[in-house]
């Protein structure tokens, strides 16, 4: 039986893309565990969405699976939620414990949320992240106010 550890925490967008050193270990992490994704083509979603206050409520989850492996993956969610004003995001993985992989992983999301200026705690979990991104979970309607807002999610596999 396969056993799977998660991982989580928010951190600013603009730390985890812009940052030469954060954008080497967000590599390494994929290579960790076979996955790709475009970082461009993430920036630009991401300020699809607007600047400042015009960007509240909005934001979509994107799931970049590993190919062979489609319960490893890593979870960055975009949404911009009302009263951020970091560009707060969040960064979730979900990997197979083996060998000494998941502590390779660990001590890199370790570096990137140690480098981060913002962030929110590590939390760790068996499932938490896996039922976070079911289908039937998006797309999601959040109400702020008189307001309604909706996130989807986009799954991936390079």
């Amino acid at each position: 039986m396969k056993t799977y550890m998660e991982y989580s925490f928010y951190l600013p967008f603009f730390d985890l893309i812009d940052d030469e050193i954060e954008m080497f270990l967000l590599e390494e992490l994929m290579q960790q565990l076979n996955i790709r994704f475009d970082f461009m083509e993430l920036y630009d979603q991401y300020l699809s969405y607007g600047e400042g206050a015009s960007s509240a409520g909005k934001g979509d989850a994107f799931v970049f699976f590993n190919k062979e492996d489609k319960e490893s993956f890593i979870l960055i969610d975009l949404f911009h939620d009302f009263t951020d004003q970091y560009n707060m995001v969040q960064l979730g993985v979900r990997c197979k414990i083996e060998n000494d992989n998941e502590k390779r992983i660990k001590n890199i999301l370790n570096d990137l949320h140690a480098r981060a200026e913002i962030k929110s705690e590590i939390q760790e979990s068996h499932d938490l992240l896996k039922s976070q991104i079911g289908s039937e979970n998006y797309p999601k309607e959040i109400r702020y106010g008189d307001k309604k807002y909706i996130t989807n999610i986009y799954y991936k596999t390079m």
